[in-house]
């Protein structure tokens, strides 16, 4: 069995990938969150379609969120200020295997993507 120490000429670990996937993410893919309020405040009565819109800009500041503080925490876990959770360490597992994350597919619609086909596809929904 392999450690996670590397140990090999010019090699990365296992930590500095989940960490370099971490970052991309963090600083290419996260966009800002929605503003549900003025948005929502700019409807007088909210027809049936803007209803939707607003149902669906929540779900996406809820998972943005989710996304955000888990990687995060993640990062911190990786460099030893907060201990790693179980949930932190699938995290970690999902990016290094390049699936998505179960934390994160919970809140998202219902997919077979993997991480990177799923970022890209997130993106798009997003804009």
């Amino acid at each position: 069995m392999q450690t996670s120490e590397g140990g090999g000429e010019g090699g990365i670990n296992k930590e500095e990938i989940i960490t370099q996937i971490a970052d991309d993410i963090q600083t290419k893919t996260l966009p800002e969150m929605f503003d549900e309020y003025n948005i929502r405040k700019s409807f007088d009565v909210p027809s049936p379609t803007q209803v939707v819109l607003l149902q669906e800009l929540e779900r996406m500041n809820g998972l943005i969120g989710k996304m955000h503080s888990s990687i995060t925490d993640l990062k911190r876990a990786l460099n030893g200020e907060i201990g790693m959770s179980q949930d932190l360490d699938i995290l970690g597992n999902s990016f290094f295997n390049g699936f998505l994350p179960p934390m994160w597919a919970k809140l998202a619609p219902q997919t077979l993507k993997n991480l990177v086909n799923w970022i890209s596809h997130f993106e798009r929904r997003y804009r």
